[in-house]
């Protein structure tokens, strides 16, 4: 059985896709901490990111081949169908005027004015090591 590009790009394509999502998302949160704290601990966050996925990839992607196929697309798409109904609802709840919009400015605010406080000399590291 030969496989064509034309049989597998659509999967590829939308795998792809995602991946780029991520990474965009990946390198907003980069930047905002760059941003706030500097370019240095958004730099070394990102590469101990990087360093550990590429661990946790090298050390559990050998053992996917033992997991069964049917099993493990059962066990995704039961998460896929149970996070998008919680989105669904949230979304309802939020047309509805039950729940408030998410206000990215202000939630943008609050946590740039937390790092601040926590990276200012007069709090010290005693509050950096509560949020282990």
């Amino acid at each position: 059985m030969t496989v064509s590009l034309f049989n597998i790009g659509p999967a590829m394509t939308a795998a792809f896709l995602a991946s780029l999502v991520e990474a965009v998302e990946a390198l907003t949160i980069v930047l905002a901490v760059a941003t706030v704290r500097g370019w240095r601990p958004a730099g070394l966050g990102a590469l101990a990111g990087l360093v550990l996925l590429v661990l946790i990839v090298a050390a559990l992607g050998p053992l996917l081949d033992r997991v069964p196929l049917h099993l493990l697309q059962l066990a995704i798409g039961i998460l896929l169908l149970l996070f998008g109904m919680r989105w669904l609802r949230k979304a309802i709840l939020r047309s509805a005027g039950v729940i408030p919009l998410h206000d990215e400015a202000m939630a943008f605010a609050i946590e740039t004015a937390e790092l601040r406080e926590q990276s200012s000399p007069t709090t010290g590291t005693a509050r950096t090591g509560l949020l282990l």
